[in-house]
């Protein structure tokens, strides 16, 4: 079943905040947008945020305000852990093959695929670090 998911568009950049004890609310999926409060007011620049919470944000799971939490926490919005230690396990399965390791044979067209998986994994991780990097730096 997919998640209901929702955009909001604010004139300034959103950051994060502790939501209770055991989630932040983050603020991710950023796009440029024009942010317009009302029907007589001039549209001027702005940020849209898409999430499953009603404000465009986007509830985590995260204890503590913590660099790698909050990058797991981000992570797991798109990847459980199951999911992400298949896909290590791919890239495990991968390399074996290109050094002989492996006991059967792979096909180039199941690396391509463990590949590409590969690569989109490790592009959304390294967007989870950069934006935390930067609210960190906010601080």
């Amino acid at each position: 079943m997919e998640r209901q998911t929702f955009t909001a568009v604010y004139p300034h950049r959103m950051r994060f905040s502790q939501y209770d004890g055991a989630h932040f609310l983050v603020y991710i999926n950023e796009a440029p947008a024009q942010y317009k409060p009302d029907e007589e007011s001039e549209a001027v620049p702005g940020f849209a945020y898409t999430g499953d919470q009603s404000d465009g944000g986007t509830l985590i799971e995260c204890d503590a305000l913590d660099r790698d939490k909050l990058i797991n926490g981000i992570i797991r919005t798109r990847y459980l852990q199951t999911e992400e230690d298949a896909i290590k396990t791919h890239q495990i399965q991968v390399l074996q093959s290109l050094a002989g390791l492996e006991a059967g044979e792979m096909s180039e067209e199941k690396a391509a695929d463990y590949a590409q998986e590969w690569a989109e994994f490790q592009a959304f991780r390294q967007a989870a670090i950069e934006v935390v990097t930067g609210w960190l730096e906010e601080e």
